[in-house]
């Protein structure tokens, strides 16, 4: 996860900036997540069974910075439509080598592995923007919905209590 915060970083990506991710649940779309989260960088999960035309929708809406998807998906779901989206930057999940990645993507596993395992990642506060999810929009346009640092935080918190789990029992 501080690997991919830093990679992002790299790319000059800024804190509260928009990272969506537009995937299903695999292990690289969870590193993803959290290193958006640790990078300061708000989070934005798109439900990868959307059609286009929402997934433009809600990118255009929420000024996403970098979507980070599977190689599939963007193909058939984002490609056609990347001149029209404010993307600087598309990663691929699923691609390790660069020169594997369609043109004008980046490969995960390349962009990774060149940052150092031990990277320094700056402490969020609980008001820093953390995640933006949006309303499915059947009755208009989507909204979307800001969850603060703070929210994460307590998310964590009552899962430990409804779950009796423990400070540092893994439940990822």
């Amino acid at each position: 996860t501080s690997a991919f915060a830093a990679a992002l970083r790299g790319l000059g990506v800024q804190p509260g900036e928009r990272v969506f991710l537009l995937a299903g649940r695999v292990p690289r779309a969870y590193v993803a997540v959290l290193g958006a989260l640790r990078g300061r960088f708000v989070a934005c999960p798109l439900f990868s069974a959307f059609g286009p035309d929402p997934i433009e929708q809600r990118m255009v809406l929420g000024d996403a910075a970098v979507l980070v998807t599977t190689s599939a998906l963007f193909r058939r779901k984002v490609a056609a439509m990347l001149d029209r989206l404010p993307v600087r930057h598309t990663i691929l999940l699923d691609v390790d080598d660069q020169a594997l990645a369609p043109e004008g993507t980046l490969a995960y596993g390349a962009l990774v592995d060149a940052i150092a395992p031990a990277v320094d990642v700056a402490p969020t506060s609980p008001a820093d923007p953390a995640v933006l999810h949006f309303t499915s929009g059947t009755t208009g346009t989507p909204k979307g919905a800001l969850h603060v640092h703070g929210a994460v935080a307590m998310h964590r918190a009552t899962t430990e209590d409804v779950f009796g789990l423990e400070r540092g029992d893994v439940y990822w």
